[in-house]
């Protein structure tokens, strides 16, 4: 039996997001942008689908990982209206993602912003317009029951 472990729900979806490395202390990109996809979202992180997660020599998860002091800076837009939110987060696990011919990377965050700032509530509610759509879609053509 698997005990769930998570501090909050996650909800499914299907949001295009850019990833850049980021140091916190300057703000200085130190790679990116990195093109994803949230496929599963909470109050506290999100899983990611990407691509790509190296460039040049950094490592989207294990550089970031190296020092407290780097960052993901995620950008969402959220669709309809494409409401465009930035978070920052700390990546927590990695692992590969293999459906038929498709190979990517899954990339588990946790969101450094506490769940219960103003931005974090205006983007839970950005999400909840169409969600049930996107995540339907994104679990029906994708992902199914390999997420």
């Amino acid at each position: 039996m698997i005990t769930e472990l998570r501090r909050s729900k996650r909800i499914t979806d299907y949001l295009p997001i850019l990833v850049n490395a980021k140091s916190e202390a300057t703000g200085r990109r130190l790679a990116g942008p990195f093109s994803g996809r949230i496929i599963d979202i909470s109050e506290h992180g999100a899983c990611l689908l990407m691509t790509q997660v190296m460039q040049n020599s950094y490592h989207v998860f294990h550089s970031t990982r190296e020092e407290n002091s780097r960052v993901l800076q995620l950008t969402i837009n959220i669709p309809p209206e494409n409401i465009p939110f930035s978070i920052t987060a700390h990546p927590v696990w990695l692992d590969l993602f293999r459906r038929d011919q498709i190979r990517a990377f899954k990339m588990g965050i946790e969101f450094l912003s506490n769940p219960g700032s103003e931005q974090m509530k205006h983007m839970r509610k950005a999400i909840k317009l169409q969600q049930k759509k996107r995540g339907d879609w994104g679990t029906s053509h994708t992902l199914s029951d390999r997420t």
